[in-house]
């Protein structure tokens, strides 16, 4: 006679709660990693835009700005949807008629930049200078400080973490 080889029923079903017990304690580990990729992303994504901007602006010998807005530039210090690169001829911060848009960034749901400088835009001079216009961009979700990107006169950033009293709003 044969003898039949395979797991029981209880077996199974043993081995299910184990593997149900252990992928529960992984979720909030997995979502975390995933907020932490997402916040790396943005940041990167900041970076990269100025870098294009500074890099624009020295290649083409006119001035660079950087907005957020999605056709136009918005009056507002916090940064959401939308990052504007735009050849600012009149050097008014402003992206009007006869200027040519050079790039559009869409930024992830949820967060947003807040712009330290009274000044809702970022203007980048033909030699990669920011026209007196350095400050800190705060990267914000849900209005908690993230993550801080400084720009200094020269143009040239740096990242650090979030210094006491950065500003969400």
């Amino acid at each position: 006679m044969k003898t039949m080889h395979g797991q029981t029923l209880v077996e199974l079903m043993a081995c299910l709660l184990i593997g149900g017990i252990m992928l529960s304690l992984a979720l909030p580990s997995f979502s975390s990693i995933l907020q932490r990729n997402q916040q790396t992303q943005t940041v990167n994504q900041l970076l990269g835009t100025l870098h294009y901007a500074r890099g624009s602006a020295v290649m083409s010998r006119k001035t660079i700005g950087i907005c957020a807005g999605d056709t136009s530039c918005d009056s507002e210090a916090l940064w959401q949807g939308h990052l504007l690169v735009f050849d600012d001829l009149n050097r008014n911060g402003q992206l009007d008629s006869g200027e040519a848009q050079l790039r559009q960034e869409q930024l992830p749901e949820g967060y947003a930049w807040h712009w330290s400088r009274s000044s809702p835009y970022l203007l980048l001079e033909a030699d990669g200078t920011t026209r007196a216009l350095n400050g800190t961009f705060t990267l914000c979700r849900d209005g908690a400080p993230l993550q801080q990107i400084v720009i200094n006169l020269t143009g040239r950033v740096r990242t650090r973490a979030p210094v006491a009293g950065a500003r969400c709003s």
